[in-house]
C-alpha cells in the first residue's frame, strides 16, 4: 500500500497513454470498511455494464482489481482511511489517504490523479531524519503519520563517539576563593575539550549521512525535517547541502520520543508551513484580481491553454468538482459537459498536471476555497497574453 507520493511518481502515472485507465476514490471516514464494500459493490456492478460498453469484460485486470478492493475492505470493518486505486491494463496502485476525497468512479484515458496531489502539492507528503547515539533513521511523512525507510550507505550508530547525551559542556567543582559573605565560593572548570574533540568527527559523521540522505531522495527532494540534540543539528547543517531541509527541526533525542510523539511533533512542525503557503499564495491572487492585472485568470480556456504550454506561475483547483470536456490545443477550442461524454476527461484534473508538468504549484482545495469563485483560477507566468 503506498501512502505518500513523489512528484517523480507523479509524472510517471501522468505520463500520456492510449489505455483506459480506472480511477476509484472512496471516502471512509464516516462508514468503515464494511459499509464501504456493501455500498462499493454496488457501484461496480453499474460499473461492470459500462466497462463492457468500452470493451473491457469483467474479468479484465483492471475490473478483479476493483474486486480485489472490495474484498479487502469487507474484511476491514475499522478501516477509515480513504481509499485510491489506479488501474490500467498492466499496473494496479493502491493508496491510503490521510484526509476525505469525493467518491468517484471514472474509466477514462487520462488517470485522475487530482484527489491525489495535496500528498505532493500540500507537503502532506515530508522526510524527517533524526540523528541520536543510536545512529541515523529517515522516515516518510505524511501528516502524522511515519513511515521508516532504508538509508543505504549511512554511516552505523555514534555511540562510540557521542559520550553525552546533551552535548553540553560539562562541569566539576570544588572549593575557591572566599565569597561576599567570607566563605569560599564555588570554582568551576569547564571540560568542553572534550565536545570540541569530537567535532571533526561529528562533521565527517553528517557528512556522510548527508551524502546517503541526498542519493536517497534524489531527485525529489522532498522538504526534510531534522530531528536530534541541538548541537549535533547545528553540526549537520554545517555540512549538509540537501537543498530542502526544513528551517525549524525538533529539538531533543529520538530515543527518548516514541513514534506517535515524533509524529505529532513532527507534523506541528510542517503543518503550519502548508496554511501559510496556501494563504499566501490566495492573497497574491486576490490582489492581482482586485487591480485587474492580466497575470490572473478565472477563465477555463485561457488556464487550460497556459498551462499545457507551461505558462502557469499558481493554480487552484476544486477538489470537489469535475469539468467533463475536451479541449483542443492546436485550435483552442473547448467543449464542456454536464456528464462525461466519449473522449471526455476532467479538464480540471488536466489543468493540475500540466500546471506540475511545468513547473508550478497546485493547490487542491475545495470549491469554497478557491479565491474569487468558480472551481480554476490561476497566477500566470509574465508574458502571457492577456487573451488566448
Amino acid at each position: 500500500m503506498i501512502e505518500h507520493l513523489s512528484r517523480h511518481e507523479l509524472l510517471r502515472l501522468a505520463e500520456p497513454s492510449t489505455e483506459i485507465c480506472l480511477s476509484i476514490y472512496l471516502p471512509l471516514a464516516a462508514t468503515g470498511g464494511q459499509a464501504a464494500a456493501r455500498h462499493l459493490k454496488q457501484l461496480l456492478r453499474r460499473l461492470e455494464v459500462v466497462a463492457r460498453d468500452q470493451g473491457i469484460p469483467p474479468t479484465d485486470g483492471r475490473m478483479r482489481a476493483a474486486w480485489d478492493l472490495f474484498g479487502e475492505l469487507e474484511h476491514r470493518p475499522n478501516l477509515y482511511t480513504s481509499q485510491a486505486l489506479l488501474a490500467t491494463a498492466q499496473e494496479v496502485v493502491r493508496y491510503e489517504l490521510p484526509y476525505d476525497v469525493p467518491e468517484l468512479i471514472i474509466l477514462s484515458h487520462q488517470p485522475q490523479l487530482k484527489p491525489l496531489l495535496p500528498l505532493l502539492t500540500d507537503r502532506l507528503s515530508y522526510r524527517l531524519l533524526t540523528l541520536g547515539k543510536g545512529g541515523v533513521q529517515l522516515y516518510a511523512g505524511w501528516g502524522q503519520q511515519l513511515e521508516p525507510l532504508e538509508l543505504p550507505g549511512a554511516p552505523e550508530g555514534l555511540e562510540g563517539l557521542l559520550q553525552y547525551d546533551e552535548f553540553e559542556v560539562q562541569h566539576q567543582m570544588h572549593s575557591g576563593v572566599p565569597g561576599t559573605g567570607g566563605e569560599r565560593g564555588p570554582i568551576f572548570h569547564g571540560q568542553g575539550d572534550a565536545s570540541d574533540q569530537l567535532k571533526p568527527q561529528l562533521q565527517r559523521y553528517c557528512q556522510a549521512v548527508d551524502q546517503a540522505v541526498r542519493q536517497a531522495l534524489a531527485p525529489t527532494n522532498e522538504p526534510l525535517l531534522l530531528c536530534g540534540t541541538s548541537y549535533l543539528l547545528a553540526i549537520y547543517r554545517s555540512v549538509s547541502r540537501y537543498p530542502a531541509l526544513c528551517s525549524e527541526a525538533i529539538i531533543g533525542s529520538p530515543e527518548r520520543m516514541s513514534s506517535t510523539e515524533l509524529g505529532a511533533r513532527a507534523w506541528a512542525v510542517v503543518g503550519p508551513s502548508i496554511a501559510h503557503d496556501v494563504a499566501a499564495a490566495r492573497d497574491r491572487y486576490q490582489a492581482l484580481a482586485g487591480r485587474g492585472d492580466t497575470r490572473h485568470s478565472h477563465t477555463l480556456r485561457r488556464i487550460l491553454a497556459a498551462a499545457l504550454a507551461g505558462q502557469v506561475e499558481t493554480a487552484f483547483v476544486a477538489l470537489d468538482q469535475i469539468a467533463w470536456g475536451c479541449y483542443d490545443q492546436t485550435t483552442g477550442l473547448l467543449q464542456l459537459h454536464e456528464e462525461q461524454q466519449p473522449g471526455d476527461e476532467d479538464l480540471l484534473n488536466t489543468v493540475a498536471l500540466a500546471t506540475i508538468r511545468g513547473g508550478g504549484d497546485v493547490h487542491v482545495v475545495p470549491f469554497s476555497g478557491v479565491p474569487g469563485g468558480g472551481s480554476c483560477v490561476a497566477i500566470l507566468r509574465p508574458g502571457v497574453p492577456g487573451r488566448l
